[in-house]
């Protein structure tokens, strides 16, 4: 039972956080729609009018990018919280089939021979829901820091032909 103990302290208490909180999508996409309206269009030509559709046309593209990150990041956070929940779920039903073999073996001078398999077979079994659950959280980690550079980089001029193409 230490074992298993151990390995589901690592995957904490309560039910893991989704990923709502950190979806602002929509409100970006508004307000890159807001942006957009705003261009000047027919209605204001020359040089200024130029200059501002660019400046324009980068802010859309700016919230566009934000409101996909956005979105991506609440997929992952959503991922990271069933990750979790189902290591908890998988360490809890080792448990439950520990607990129900060991339940089985009846008293005797080989009670203790019995149990070894058992035992080794749950500890077994704990140390793969550890290393999947581990695998799982590594390859979301590494998927959220894509998305954190992918946000570093937001501050990059964008290409404005490509801006007013996206």
């Amino acid at each position: 039972m230490v074992t298993w103990s151990h390995a589901r302290s690592t995957l904490g208490d309560g039910t893991p956080q989704d990923g709502a909180a950190f979806d602002r999508s929509d409100h970006l996409r508004q307000a890159q729609s807001r942006v957009e309206s705003a261009a000047p269009g027919a209605r204001w030509t020359g040089t200024t009018a130029d200059s501002y559709a660019e400046a324009n046309s980068k802010q859309g593209w700016t919230l566009r990018r934000m409101a996909e990150l956005d979105q991506r990041l609440g997929t992952e956070i959503d991922r990271s919280a069933a990750a979790v929940a189902a290591g908890r779920r998988n360490l809890d039903e080792v448990k439950q089939w520990v607990h129900d073999a060991a339940s089985a073996v009846p008293p005797g001078v080989d009670r203790e021979q019995t149990l070894i398999p058992i035992v080794r077979k749950g500890i077994g079994d704990v140390a793969d829901v550890v290393q999947q659950t581990n695998g799982d959280l590594s390859a979301i980690g590494a998927r959220i820091r894509t998305i954190g550079n992918e946000y570093r980089g937001l501050g990059d001029e964008p290409d404005v032909s490509t801006a007013v193409q996206l």
